[in-house]
């Protein structure tokens, strides 16, 4: 798409901001108000918007998409996406640990088990270590405290937590970086722990090295939009 407009702006619309382009408030691409908790959500869209050349290149405004999916597709089924993200903890990534080489079991114990023990004094979700990829069955309890934790978050805190889960293939590890007991940066570390011990061993794979690099931007992009609904 060509860009049409000229003047990008920042407009206070009730209790909600908006973008406008050209003087016209913005909808999504499912056709609903752009409507957005904070100024600096929307101001941060604004400037995606701004940086646009003669082409629109949709992929360089990731809070802007992040914004569009959380009003047009989860807040139409937010308790769906609810249970979806919450379901992640029976099969959470930090759940399942090498038998060896000895070096990787330490470093996933070191580096997993402190958020498995984070997750049962703060959410009350105690999730279960096995070593293998054999299913593990987690205590229901476990599961309906993480639901419960998130039931309460807003449709766009939803979508980055969303976010953050799918591409670590962790919901604690999404949890521990929204609630702030991690930085973005250590939450990647945790969710590339494995492939980045497999390239330190056997050497450097272009197309995993691709793979990683284009997941912890996304990450970063998810953490990055839930920290500007901060107010």
């Amino acid at each position: 798409m060509k860009r049409f407009y000229e003047t990008v702006t920042v407009e206070k619309a009730e209790d909600y901001f908006t973008v406008a382009l050209d003087g016209r408030p913005m909808r999504t691409p499912g056709m609903n108000a752009l409507s957005l908790t904070t100024e600096k959500l929307a101001n941060n869209i604004a400037s995606e918007w701004r940086e646009q050349d003669a082409t629109i290149k949709p992929d360089k405004m990731p809070l802007m998409s992040l914004a569009a999916t959380a009003i047009d597709r989860v807040a139409p089924q937010q308790m769906e996406v609810v249970k979806s993200v919450a379901a992640y903890g029976e099969t959470d990534l930090l759940c399942y640990r090498a038998f060896e080489p000895e070096e990787l079991v330490a470093r996933q114990n070191n580096n997993w088990q402190p958020l498995l023990d984070w997750a049962k004094i703060a959410i009350g979700a105690e999730l279960y270590v096995t070593g293998g990829i054999m299913p593990l069955e987690q205590p229901l309890k476990s599961i309906h405290a993480i639901r419960n934790k998130i039931t309460h978050y807003n449709v766009f805190n939803l979508t980055g937590l969303h976010e953050l889960t799918v591409i670590s293939g962790s919901v604690i590890i999404g949890l521990a970086v929204i609630e702030d007991h991690i930085t973005a940066t250590e939450g990647v570390q945790a969710a590339q722990l494995d492939s980045l011990y497999q390239m330190e061993r056997w050497g450097e794979d272009p197309e995993l090295l691709l793979k990683l690099q284009n997941s912890r931007r996304e990450m970063l992009d998810a953490f990055n939009f839930i920290d500007l609904l901060k107010v």
